[in-house]
């Protein structure tokens, strides 16, 4: 079993992509949220564009490609201002790209898995500053460029019926190393090209190695809306032979770096303390909260200061709808959506619901996934008692809560 002596730096380039930021693009998004590929993408130029954090673009197995053997398949946009971090490309296979995958160097906490990269002139140009690149399939004739080596995190898998704790790289196809392991790679880095290396080079094809836990970072990430930056980045300061095989591997200590505001937050500066969930705090720090008169604005503000009035406004990601039917023509639009659907007579005086909705919006080629949380009453007490009740829970609820407003607060009903 292979040890290596990695070294883990910060490695930022000043050097920006001026054509990959200027391209126009088939598709871009905008929103936090979850994006699946419903079909093939043949386009002309460049592909997707990623400008938000907190985005899981799955292809679906479907293909990217490019029609004119040119421009950027996916682009992830570092927001020089605000980090873009956070995001998850999987199961999308890119062809015929001068670039396949562009990555800023504003961007950190990225994972790229389970992609197939074909008759690209780079498969990735990255400037990531924290990458997980594994598990994906590489066809000859193309080079790479990334200042992070291309591998996975310490990961429990089955290969050939038997189960390993380990790291594992990517498939190349045409590469056959001297050496294997036990482990399913090869033995030694393989330098992918000058500016890239695999330590971890697969010898089967990616299908071969199941991924049964992720063991670092060492953060328990209770709902997918919580959020941990990835401290375990490598990346080398020269070439692999320059460092010595030792028997215990140095390891380094896994921590959270805030998305914005101060002392380690992973969640927007503007979320509510009242909230005591860190779980619930992400999920509000990725959503619009929405109210729609004087009243129900007071409520919304209890969960963050930057909130959207309903007049004019399209849902388009995660949500907070905070009022009922009569005052909010997003709760009229959603409401008989839900499993408990608000009227003034239920669910009655002083009364108020907690509950979730999933949503797909499968209207274009890429359907998109997010979450509406209704928080409504009856009346204005009702609605009180349940937005009160939603600051002290821990998780978002899998069915309605009914709370009821009394002069002690609120209670389950």
């Amino acid at each position: 079993m292979k040890r290596f002596l990695i070294l883990a730096i910060i490695a930022l380039s000043m050097l920006v992509s001026v054509n990959a930021s200027e391209m126009q693009y088939n598709w871009t998004i905008n929103e936090s949220g979850t994006y699946t590929l419903s079909e093939d993408m043949l386009v002309n130029y460049s592909g997707i564009r990623i400008n938000a954090s907190n985005v899981v673009l799955d292809g679906n197995n479907h293909h990217l490609m490019s029609n004119i053997s040119d421009g950027t398949g996916l682009y992830i946009y570092g927001n020089y201002e605000n980090y873009t971090e956070n995001i998850t490309i999987k199961n999308l296979k890119l062809k015929n790209w001068s670039i396949g995958v562009k990555i800023g160097w504003t961007v950190k906490n990225i994972t790229i898995i389970n992609c197939e990269f074909e008759d690209n002139e780079d498969f990735l140009d990255s400037d990531a500053l924290g990458q997980y690149f594994y598990l994906n399939s590489i066809h000859e004739n193309q080079t790479v460029y990334s200042d992070t080596p291309l591998m996975s995190p310490k990961l429990v898998y089955t290969y050939n019926g038997n189960e390993y704790t380990y790291r594992l790289g990517n498939y190349y196809y045409g590469y056959a190393g001297a050496d294997s392991e036990d482990e399913g790679v090869y033995s030694g880095v393989y330098e992918v090209s000058e500016s890239a290396c695999d330590p971890y080079p697969l010898i089967k094809t990616p299908e071969n190695y199941k991924v049964t836990e992720t063991l670092y970072p060492n953060v328990e990430l209770k709902y997918k809306y919580d959020s941990a930056v990835i401290a375990d980045i490598f990346a080398l300061t020269s070439d692999p032979e320059n460092y010595v095989i030792t028997d215990t591997p140095v390891t380094t200590t896994p921590t959270t770096t805030p998305r914005s505001g101060s002392g380690g937050r992973s969640y927007d500066s503007d979320i509510s303390d009242d909230i005591q969930s860190r779980i619930i705090k992400n999920f509000v720090s990725s959503a619009t909260v929405i109210y729609g008169n004087e009243i129900d604005e007071n409520y919304a503000n209890q969960l963050r200061e930057r909130i959207q009035n309903a007049n004019g406004f399209t849902i388009t990601g995660n949500a907070v709808i905070v009022g009922g039917p009569f005052a909010n023509p997003f709760a009229m639009e959603y409401n008989d959506q839900f499993e408990m659907p608000i009227t003034n007579e239920n669910p009655g005086e002083n009364k108020g619901i907690i509950q979730v909705l999933k949503v797909q919006d499968t209207s274009g080629s890429i359907i998109k996934s997010y979450t509406i949380v209704y928080i409504a009453g009856s009346d204005r007490l009702g609605t009180l008692a349940a937005m009160e009740y939603f600051k002290t829970l821990e998780d978002l609820p899998t069915g309605p809560i009914m709370v009821e407003w009394t002069e002690n607060g609120p209670v389950l009903t």
